[in-house]
């Protein structure tokens, strides 16, 4: 089992954190998910591209807010990034890849996030925080969001200590500068700044989601089930936190080789509270989000379920024609097959 395991945990957080990888043939279809004051969602969003209503590929943003869609011919495709059921709605956008020749060609399109109209209160821990901020301070956190959009993140940086220059008590600036410092990978010099946006604001979820974010990238796979935990405590409602706790739980499991009865018992507890996040998901999200192949793959494996793991591998490859790591990927589908019973291998 550790072999399959290694296999997709190398392969599975570049997904969900960095984008899907795919070789170089055709064209890309780029670009970000952001929201209307031109900053980059909070926590990673997924992004569908479909043509003529059949489902192409699905991917994560990064956490600057940009997908990529590369090997694709040409064609009028639609781009949807799933709403979080609390802030902003599914939001659909179409991009024409018009391209003539055979030479691979870049194309971009963004997508707007649109808010939801109007909102109900959630169940959970009210977050009605807000601050009287100094108009220099916004508008340099402003001036800032505007520069990560453009890719200029080094300047981005020194505008958000302006602000903080300006207030020091800025929680929004706190909370942006650190997950920019995670995106320009400086993990501990961003856990300071969330730290420090916790004392100001303890209660907004986004907080964790970052936290989470980064204990996955360290492989605190525990500590990140328990963040994610809390973010689903501020915000039961948001079906993105109960994702990324399942994602964090099967990673775990994952870590635990059941040499005894304890460590089998523990392994197993595990994988059932991470079915159980599954479905929260699925049920928050009206069966929108759903965890990707690569981390059912690794669940159903881990549960002795190894035909479905392949079957989740298989269609994960229909999907992603010239993956770069499509050939270990087919050979954890055998390895799976073998283990089925099943001699045939794809």
């Amino acid at each position: 089992m550790k072999q399959g395991s290694s296999l997709f945990s190398a392969i599975l957080l570049s997904l969900l954190l960095a984008g899907t990888s795919f070789s170089q043939a055709g064209h890309t279809l780029q670009g970000r998910v952001i929201t209307p004051n031109g900053s980059q969602p909070a926590a990673p969003v997924r992004v569908t591209l479909t043509i003529g209503g059949r489902r192409v590929y699905e991917t994560f943003t990064d956490l600057s807010g940009r997908f990529s869609f590369p090997g694709i011919s040409r064609g009028t495709y639609m781009l949807t990034a799933e709403g979080d059921g609390r802030t902003f709605v599914d939001t659909s956008t179409y991009a024409e890849v018009s391209a003539f020749g055979n030479a691979p060609q870049l194309f971009t399109q963004d997508i707007q996030l649109r808010p939801i109209a109007a909102k109900s209160v959630s169940p959970g821990v009210l977050n009605a925080f807000t601050q009287d901020v100094p108009k220099a301070a916004r508008q340099k956190l402003e001036g800032a969001n505007k520069l990560a959009y453009q890719g200029k993140n080094e300047a981005a940086v020194v505008q958000i200590q302006e602000a903080i220059r300006i207030f020091p008590a800025y929680f929004e600036a706190h909370l942006t500068l650190g997950n920019q410092l995670l995106r320009a990978g400086r993990p501990d010099a961003a856990i300071q700044e969330l730290d420090i946006a916790r004392e100001i604001n303890p209660n907004d979820e986004r907080l964790y989601q970052s936290f989470g974010l980064i204990l996955l990238q360290q492989k605190n796979y525990p500590v990140a089930a328990a963040i994610f935990a809390e973010a689903s405590r501020l915000n039961p409602a948001n079906p993105l936190n109960a994702l990324m706790r399942a994602t964090a739980l099967i990673y775990q499991a994952s870590t635990i080789d059941p040499a005894s009865p304890k460590d089998l018992e523990q392994r197993s507890h595990l994988l059932l509270q991470a079915e159980l996040a599954l479905l929260q998901a699925d049920d928050l999200s009206g069966k929108k989000m759903k965890a990707d192949s690569l981390t059912l793959a690794m669940f159903y494996d881990l549960k002795g379920e190894p035909a479905r793991a392949a079957d989740e591998l298989e269609d994960y490859l229909r999907k992603r024609p010239g993956l770069k790591n499509s050939e270990a990927i087919r050979q954890e589908i055998t390895r799976l097959r073998l283990k089925a019973g099943n001699k045939t291998s794809p």
